[in-house]
């Protein structure tokens, strides 16, 4: 029952983001914020172990006991050492952050009990409580891989999914400047459950492939997967509106020879007989009767199938997610002759159950199963064979990308991660994201090089002029936050990419113009808007911008930054 329980939420727990076009491009950050699952709820427990300190009242002592924030109007309060902090947000700051050795028990509305690294802010959101976990991207894989496929799946497949996570994390962080958050811990983005040091398997496959990601001409992929393609990948044009030139069709054997991968058969005998009609499904052995009577005019008895053949696929050819079959028959009319006839089913419309789906009564629901077919085939049952056809139906999700189930065939058959992800992502190339301490360092004689980022870039700065005045071993060139090559004026939030490796391997350092805060590299009154917008928590500046914000530079963003920026833009102070 245990084995039958996973394998259900394994099915269940596949990727589907939304209907919108896909992103092309995006930078790395090496952190990502993701919202919880916390329901509707106006007080919320937790615990946190280890080392943490409470970013609006350092000052207090946190220990190890549980502790309730909870919703006071708009904003939220948290009584700690006999004090209560209240404010828009409260934001728990890990001692350790980038290890395990701290961490946050919560509940989630999805999941139950979870553990959490990184740092967690609370605020309100719509009336309810909402809690976002910051944390490297590498720690959020840990509980992502595990729950997105198996942490029992062969090393090589969860490598090959660690490399996938990764790259959608990426795109999605390089989608959104001014919201709260990056990624969802559903399926909507991709199922995050928190850390847990028994998925060994898991976690080595992150570790193994730290920092990897697919691209495409210089950009990261938004790598999208499914639990199964039902044996043909799917191109993105087909699923969304825009189609890139890695997610192709390509028939894919080893998703089909994954006998987890969910299918639904319908039997047509070649022979009619009282063995073999018990065998049909009744709704098919309906449309047939039914379509034979139509096509002959009269009544006529259901002797021989000749041949079944899907046709009118609803993509262009090579798809093979086909609306319709013909079915040749060969019937008996009253007057005993016969006669052969071909009648037409509608897969899109018809109905049928599964005699070989492993979930049984749990199969999927027609409408979730999206890759309609037929195909010569045997049934057996009862120590008898009986020739004929099946009409099938397949494939659990959008069919884009890497197939779970198919990686876990394909690393079972010997395959490495590399050559999975080559077959699901075609002409992509496997790229290293550097740190700032393993990339070549940008060195300036011009502007502030930090960790952080490159900072002294004055408004109206050209990518040209900023790249005149930096160095550095590796090639460098400047993107926009979305990963796409910026030629004009560069802006907060853009960054300075680092090729080296023989272009194996890059590093985004992030640019800050402070003042400039929406990221057009201008310093103006929408600037001014974005500041006391992210102060009354509407929306919140994070990253490079939220940096940009803090123009008098004495490490907060306040109040008092609003009136500097003010007084810069009327001419009154110099944003140096």
């Amino acid at each position: 029952m245990r084995k039958l329980r996973n394998v259900i939420a394994l099915c269940l727990a596949l990727i589907v983001v939304g209907f919108a076009a896909p992103a092309r491009a995006a930078v790395f950050c090496s952190d990502v914020r993701v919202q919880l699952s916390l329901g509707k709820q106006q007080e919320v427990a937790f615990t946190p172990v280890g080392s943490f300190t409470l970013k609006e009242a350092p000052e207090l002592s946190l220990g190890n006991d549980e502790f309730i924030i909870k919703a006071v109007g708009g904003r939220v309060s948290l009584t700690a050492g006999g004090k209560t902090v209240t404010g828009a947000s409260l934001t728990l700051l890990s001692g350790g952050y980038g290890k395990t050795a701290d961490y946050i028990r919560l509940k989630n509305d999805a999941y139950g009990t979870c553990t959490y690294l990184g740092n967690m802010t609370f605020d309100v959101y719509q009336g309810a409580i909402r809690a976002i976990n910051t944390l490297p991207i590498e720690q959020y894989l840990y509980g992502v891989v595990p729950h997105e496929m198996s942490n029992l799946f062969p090393i090589e497949a969860l490598k090959a999914q660690a490399v996938c996570a990764r790259g959608y994390a990426a795109a999605r962080c390089s989608m959104y400047a001014s919201r709260a958050y990056d990624l969802l811990d559903t399926s909507e983005d991709q199922v995050y459950r928190g850390y847990a040091s028994k998925n060994t398997r898991a976690i080595a496959a992150v570790n193994a492939t730290a920092g990897q990601v697919l691209t495409y001409e210089g950009d990261i992929v938004e790598s999208f997967y499914s639990a199964s393609n039902g044996g043909q990948t799917e191109r993105t044009g087909n699923v969304w509106s825009s189609d890139y030139p890695y997610y192709i069709n390509a028939d894919d054997p080893f998703d089909l020879l994954n006998a987890s991968s969910i299918e639904e058969k319908s039997f047509i005998p070649r022979e009619y007989n009282e063995a073999t009609i018990r065998l049909m499904d009744a709704n098919v052995l309906l449309a047939l009767e039914r379509a034979a009577y139509a096509a002959a005019g009269q009544e006529v008895t259901l002797l021989q199938t000749v041949s079944v053949t899907p046709k009118k696929p609803t993509y262009d050819s090579p798809s093979r997610c086909y609306t319709e079959a013909d079915v040749t028959l060969i019937v008996g009319y009253g007057t005993g002759e016969k006669g052969q006839l071909t009648v037409t089913l509608a897969l899109d419309t018809l109905r049928f159950g599964s005699f070989e789906n492993m979930l049984g009564s749990l199969s999927a629901k027609k409408t979730r199963l999206r890759m309609r077919g037929a195909e010569v085939g045997t049934y057996r049952a009862n120590g008898e064979t009986y020739e004929g056809f099946f009409l099938t139906e397949r494939r659990y999700g959008h069919g884009v990308g890497l197939s779970q189930r198919g990686a876990q065939e394909r690393a079972r058959a010997g395959q490495p991660y590399t050559d999975i992800l080559s077959f699901y992502y075609f002409n992509t190339a496997l790229i290293t994201i550097g740190t700032y301490e393993s990339a070549p360092k940008v060195e300036s004689g011009v502007y502030k090089i930090k960790q952080w980022g490159i900072s002294g870039v004055a408004p109206g700065t050209t990518q040209k002029k900023l790249l005149s005045g930096l160095s550095s071993e590796g090639a460098l060139s400047v993107v926009s936050a979305k990963g796409t090559p910026l030629e004009n004026e560069v802006g907060t939030g853009a960054f300075v990419r680092v090729t080296y490796g023989g272009g194996t391997a890059f590093f985004d350092l992030p640019i800050v113009i402070y003042g400039d805060l929406d990221g057009n590299g201008k310093v103006d009154t929408d600037d001014v808007k974005a500041l006391q917008s992210h102060l009354a928590h509407a929306t919140l500046l994070t990253g490079a911008r939220l940096r940009a914000a803090d123009v008098d530079r004495d490490g907060e963003v306040n109040d008092t930054d609003i009136l500097f920026l003010i007084r810069a833009i009327h001419g009154d102070e110099a944003i140096a």
